[in-house]
């Protein structure tokens, strides 16, 4: 049951409980959305009245209008907003060891269904709710799995080494770059449903942290969305006070300026996107909290503070955050023309802006050295819902020549909010407090992309044609002979091409050179007595351009090897390495990957030619000794008959100790030996 202390459930009873209530009422609907890297189901649970469950589709279709203001007359409109539901979407267990979330929405799910108070029923006639319960599935099993076993052995349980495939608390600073699973099933949710709010559940405050930011917020948003924050933020905080509970309060914490988020992916795409942040579930009860004085005392945005001492249970996480989000539920049910036509004002307002300027479109150049990365970047965007067409013929838009085939981004549709964050250039007030996070990410600049703000209004009547599919970058082999030259563009798919081929013999040119007129740089690759028929599909499909000839050019080279690579991570923390994991495996590199306790093994040089040692943070202490051997008995991480989900990355029967001075001397001695040591950040500094 929710709330009961020393209890945890795990995402696959969650599904199977929401399974049942579909079946077995005809106000709840039930599906998934997608699977995670390790192949766990994402869903959503749909909630409402019975007529509005058999008319889903209806009202799916009714708010799709509204997000399109180009299709949508302002008559038609004013008839759905008064007619549509707005839906109300809520998740959580983005961040696995925040485990209170999931719990409580197994019982307001049940709430919404079957209770008949005015209040309750409020909510399910006026509007449509919608739940995830678990975003990171893969995470939630094993911080169960960790739990379950602490609490069953009385052993030390081990940390949750991983959370996903790749990353662990980054997963929420996924929504720009959109690599997990998780994000893009998120994203497509919301492109489908158009929900009119995203409320993400986390834990990390005192009681309960209702979301509005400090500021400065980002320029690109919506005046709209800021005072939606502060509507429905002062109502909780206000009926919260009514009924005499403490310690909810906003404005003291975030800023309000990076869209990397989860529920951003609803700001940028027009919607309204919130989050809390609860005191944590545990699940085990604190008999006496202390809280410092610096989130009790009495703030103008927290005029009821949480109290300097307390006994708290996840039966306190379970109702506080209940009762908020029911109150926030019911207001907007009870507002729905309100927030139906907010959403319907931020859509006609993106297209407004769009055709009154000051920037009509942004150009990528198709052709640009970097055609893949080019191309790449084009599909991220269409992914996230911007159209993108490609120009019908040269034409000038005032200082900015568009060729044939380029890539145009028009400002006058309804998600260009999501291309003005990401493309312009960032300038984050200095007057200002401690960002909370990122303050700058410009997606051109940090792709290597060129891409130009258009500030004249005539490309808007510009030919034309809607990308109805992802962009491709134009790859393939021109001219006849046995040797092949790669021209080296710096995309990564070149990486693909050396390891995919790893048998067959390339050099590298050192210098740039003439061939037969084609100008091409250093890092070329050279191919001689290639075999044409296996390669050339091979380099049309990656987008790279080669050159068929008689002879190698005459131009200083090298073998281009492919290295054994092996790849350390630490047990202390994986989420960094995470990412340089996520991209060797994207592009097809392949390593072995092994804890910092097997370099005392030794022979690495017999073994390999590189290693990588990313990102693991801590000191130079840390990193020799690991997790500390404070007791007798060891720490496992492996999969059990206890711990089913654990060891999908790596295994241990006890994963305390670093490296030790031991496995350093083998590291130094592989350096030494020859081989090439690749450091990032804290192992760089180690």
């Amino acid at each position: 049951m929710p709330g009961t202390p020393g209890e945890l459930t795990y995402a696959k009873d969650i599904y199977r409980y929401y399974e049942a209530l579909a079946k077995a009422s005809p106000r709840a609907l039930f599906w998934k959305i997608g699977q995670t890297e390790e192949g766990r189901d994402q869903v959503i649970l749909a909630i409402a009245d019975e007529a509005t469950i058999k008319q889903l589709n209806k009202y799916k279709a009714m708010i799709a209008q509204l997000a399109d203001p180009r299709k949508t007359t302002e008559a038609q409109a004013q008839q759905i907003i008064h007619t549509a539901k707005p839906i109300y979407y809520a998740n959580s267990g983005i961040h696995s060891p925040e485990t209170g979330g999931p719990e409580m929405l197994i019982e307001l799910a049940y709430r919404l269904i079957v209770e008949e108070t005015p209040f309750i029923q409020a909510i399910r006639n006026n509007s449509i709710v919608m739940i995830t319960p678990v975003i990171e599935v893969d995470g939630r099993e094993k911080q169960v799995d960790t739990y379950y076993y602490g609490k069953k052995t009385k052993l030390p349980k081990p940390p949750l080494m991983y959370w996903g495939k790749y990353v662990a608390h980054d997963n929420n600073r996924d929504g720009m770059g959109q690599y997990l699973k998780l994000t893009q099933n998120i994203t497509q949710a919301v492109l489908d449903w158009h929900p009119t709010i995203l409320h993400d559940l986390h834990e990390a405050q005192s009681y309960l942290y209702v979301s509005t930011g400090t500021g400065p917020y980002n320029p690109s948003l919506d005046a709209i969305q800021v005072n939606e924050w502060w509507l429905l933020a002062e109502t909780e905080v206000m009926e919260m006070a009514k009924r005499g509970v403490p310690g909810v309060w906003t404005y003291g914490f975030y800023d309000g300026w990076v869209p990397n988020y989860l529920f951003w992916i609803a700001i940028t795409h027009n919607s309204f996107g919130r989050f809390y942040e609860v005191q944590s579930y545990g699940p085990d009860i604190v008999e006496k909290l202390q809280l410092p004085p610096t989130t009790t005392s009495r703030e103008w945005f927290r005029p009821n503070p949480p109290l300097p001492s307390i006994k708290w249970g996840p039966r306190n996480n379970t109702n506080i955050q209940e009762s908020a989000l029911l109150l926030a539920m019911n207001q907007v049910a009870r507002n729905k023309e309100l927030y139906l036509e907010n959403y319907w004002l931020k859509n006609k307002r993106s297209v407004e802006k769009g055709k009154s300027g000051p920037t009509f479109a942004w150009v990528i150049p198709a052709a640009q050295r970097r055609k893949v990365e080019t191309a790449d970047m084009v599909n991220a965007l269409r992914q996230q819902g911007l159209e993108v067409h490609t120009a019908n013929a040269a034409f000038k838009a005032g200082n900015v020549d568009v060729a044939s085939g380029d890539y145009v981004i028009r400002a006058d549709q309804p998600y260009r909010t999501l291309a003005d964050m990401y493309f312009s250039v960032q300038n984050y007030p200095p007057a200002n407090p401690r960002p909370y996070d990122d303050t700058g990410w410009t997606m051109q600049l940090m792709r290597n992309v060129k891409l130009s703000a258009v500030s004249e209004k005539s490309i808007l009547d510009q030919p034309m044609t809607l990308l109805a599919a992802d962009a491709k970058a134009a790859g393939g082999v021109d001219g006849s002979g046995s040797v092949l030259v790669v021209e080296n563009t710096s995309d990564n798919t070149l990486i693909t091409l050396r390891f995919k081929n790893a048998n067959v013999k390339m050099q590298a040119a050192e210098e740039d050179f003439d061939l037969n007129g084609h100008k091409l740089r250093a890092g070329a690759i050279i191919i001689s007595e290639a075999d044409r028929a296996a390669l050339e599909p091979q380099i049309k499909e990656l987008g790279l351009t080669a050159w068929a000839v008689s002879s190698s050019p005459s131009v200083k080279m090298h073998p281009l090897v492919v290295p054994r690579i092996g790849y350390i991570h630490a047990w202390q923390r994986t989420q960094d390495e995470g990412w340089v994991r996520a991209a060797l495996d994207r592009y097809g590199v392949p390593y072995t990957y092994f804890a910092d306790q097997k370099l005392r093994d030794g022979n690495l040089r017999s073994k390999y030619d590189v290693i990588i040692y990313p990102h693991v943070g801590g000191s130079s202490q840390s990193h020799l000794n690991g997790i500390p051997k404070t007791g007798k008995d060891p720490i496992p991480y492996r999969k059990s008959d206890l711990t089913p989900n654990l060891g999908a990355n790596d295994q241990s029967d006890d994963i305390r100790g670093g490296m030790g001075a031991e496995g350093l001397a083998e590291l130094t001695k592989f350096v030494q030996q020859g081989g090439t040591l690749i450091t990032e950040g804290s192992t760089a500094a180690f």
